[in-house]
């Protein structure tokens, strides 16, 4: 068994998001979203450390990454929020863990998934070598480099079936929109799933050999994929942009670039972040007096 797991959360695949204005800032629907994912991340890593894991760490990965709350996680659980520049794009550190969970995810850009994107829903596709990826692809590779090997998945039908399909020996644990049962129900279950998959751990790290090339076609179409390739000096025509890689992280990297920045912030990309950083803090203090005004987190 594992000693150690680190947990990548998201949004979308939570038993608290029921609509696609739940995974928008600024909206009680988003503030119920993020208490239902703090439950649930907080069942999952509980269910783990009282089943002999040593070390949990959950990774915020939603927006801002600041959508899960303290006081509703159990003091034993480390929180990781914001984002770092490397040396995991986003992440920063994962030494020190064994294996990966992902919980809360979401399918692909350009499928039928519960609020499907890739990165960004900016991006209408995101074709690599001729097949849709998925963003359990790209965080699984992305820790690769710290020895985590990917062991757990949950999110919409789509999404765990696209995860399955593409990371070897992955558990995957269905939310389906609308809910089937009571959030409670359902995060019991995951937990289970999730414990399960604890006492099976098999496979290796996800690295996916390259070159790749990568098709980005942009939901606003021909004038935002001009911009966009001018932007980065990339190919393409139409609604797409084009370009290659030599390996999994290069691609990641340019996704990132593409969905989020521009050559300037990405020159002061470290100035950008702690910027970003403190708006994330910002919002979350305000989702927080919203939570608790509403009696969705009891002041201690």
């Amino acid at each position: 068994m594992a000693s150690s797991v680190y947990i990548i959360a998201d949004i979308e695949g939570s038993t608290g998001c029921l609509c696609a204005q739940d995974a928008r800032l600024l909206n009680d629907g988003w503030v119920r979203a993020c208490v239902e994912l703090s439950r649930d991340v907080d069942l999952v890593a509980r269910r783990l450390l009282d089943n002999g894991v040593e070390r949990v760490r959950v990774k915020d990965f939603h927006r801002t990454g600041y959508n899960i709350f303290r006081e509703l996680v159990d003091s034993r659980v480390e929180i990781d929020q914001g984002y770092r520049a490397g040396p995991i794009p986003g992440i920063g550190k994962a030494d020190g863990f064994d294996c990966l969970m992902m919980v809360g995810m979401h399918a692909a850009s350009g499928t039928n998934g519960f609020i499907p994107h890739t990165l960004t829903s900016k991006f209408a596709s995101v074709e690599v070598n001729g097949c849709l990826i998925t963003e359990a692809e790209l965080f699984a590779s992305s820790v690769a480099e710290a020895g985590l090997v990917p062991l757990f998945f949950s999110g919409c039908p789509v999404a765990c079936a696209q995860a399955a399909a593409t990371i070897p020996n992955l558990h995957t644990f269905a939310v389906e929109k609308p809910l089937a049962s009571s959030p409670q129900t359902l995060r019991e279950a995951m937990a289970e799933s999730a414990s399960m998959a604890m006492r099976n751990v098999a496979g290796n790290v996800y690295r996916p050999a390259g070159p790749f090339s990568t098709i980005v076609r942009m939901r606003d179409g021909n004038a935002a994929a001009l911009k966009m390739r001018k932007r980065w000096k990339l190919d393409g025509d139409g609604d797409t942009v084009y370009f290659k890689t030599a390996d999994i992280r290069q691609l990641y990297c340019q996704l990132i670039r593409l969905a989020y920045l521009n050559p300037v912030s990405e020159s002061f990309l470290d100035l950008s972040l702690k910027t970003a950083n403190l708006a994330g803090l910002l919002l979350q203090a305000w989702a927080r007096y919203r939570a608790r005004s509403a009696c969705l987190i009891q002041d201690s």
